[in-house]
């Protein structure tokens, strides 16, 4: 086998890991055969495996990925028999301005201003809203020097400057029970509509999203149909508003399921506007009567 190394990173490295918190390990080789050669091996170990070839490590190192960093402050390499891995974190100097990443991630929640009133929409939103929050943190602390990546620590310095109360700390800190659920499809565990009622105003107050609103799966759908290629969506929004769309519904299509729950693979393709046109006919296809509500 050609050129790799393994690392384990992230949260199951802290104090604060409990059983909602992914099990993150890290590929990167030079070639894709051999990642997807061992993409296929340690899947079944349940990590939760970012993969990525050197040059493309290479790449978000020399542009500051934040990603990079946090592997640099939070990874435990496991095997990395040339040292290259070891190197070009050791060799990582973040930005000084995150400015443009942070406004990025503001515009990252315009996909989240409207959502399908399904117990599925809802789990969605909330895995959106989780996905955004915690990146939006993550750069608004670096801009100002911080580096951390805990998402439980940031929600903590939230409350330390009293921008949300100890309450809304909690409430937030439910978007990883909700994120494990929905990813590991524990559907009878999915989120209420009480309960994204008491996230919206937490939100609304971060500042992330002025308005929010709750409505049919066939209002969604069109709200999708008419903005995902009008609007200047980046390829990762347009990913997300697809699995949306899929949300509103009660579907179960493997290969759709496929695309939709693999972004680092297949975000890039999203570039292609037939590509993401024809995911949403293969959905309407297979259109069917949506998941109840619990209130």
């Amino acid at each position: 086998m050609k050129n790799f190394s393994v690392a384990i990173f992230g949260s199951s490295l802290r104090a604060d890991f409990d059983k909602y918190s992914d099990r993150d390990l890290l590929i990167v080789a030079d070639d894709f055969e051999t990642l997807e050669r061992l993409k296929s091996d340690y899947s079944k170990e349940d990590w939760s495996i970012s993969f990525y070839t050197y040059s493309k490590l290479e790449f978000l190192s020399k542009n500051g990925s934040l990603f990079i960093k946090h592997l640099q402050n939070e990874s435990k390499i496991i095997i990395d028999k040339t040292g290259k891995l070891d190197k070009l974190l050791s060799d990582f100097k973040p930005k000084n301005d995150y400015k443009k990443d942070i406004q990025e991630c503001e515009n990252y929640f315009d996909i989240l201003e409207t959502i399908p009133k399904t117990d599925l929409g809802f789990a969605w939103f909330c895995d959106s809203l989780y996905v955004g929050l915690r990146n939006y943190l993550v750069f608004k602390n670096a801009e100002n020097g911080i580096f951390e990546f805990s998402f439980i620590k940031l929600l903590r310095g939230l409350e330390k400057q009293k921008i949300i109360t100890k309450s809304d700390v909690e409430i937030l800190k439910e978007l990883r029970v909700v994120k494990r659920n929905y990813r590991e499809e524990i559907l009878d565990e999915l989120p209420s509509l009480s309960f994204i009622q008491k996230i919206i105003p937490i939100i609304k107050t971060i500042g992330v999203l002025e308005t929010v609103k709750i409505v049919d799966s066939s209002k969604f759908q069109n709200i999708v149909d008419k903005s995902i290629i009008r609007k200047k969506f980046n390829p990762y929004q347009r990913l997300r508003l697809v699995e949306g769309y899929y949300c509103s519904q009660e579907l179960s299509l493997p290969e759709l399921k496929k695309i939709i729950s693999n972004p680092q693979f297949y975000a890039s393709k999203m570039k292609d506007n037939n590509f993401t046109m024809n995911l949403l006919s293969e959905i309407k296809k297979h259109h069917t009567i949506p998941y109840k509500v619990n209130c």
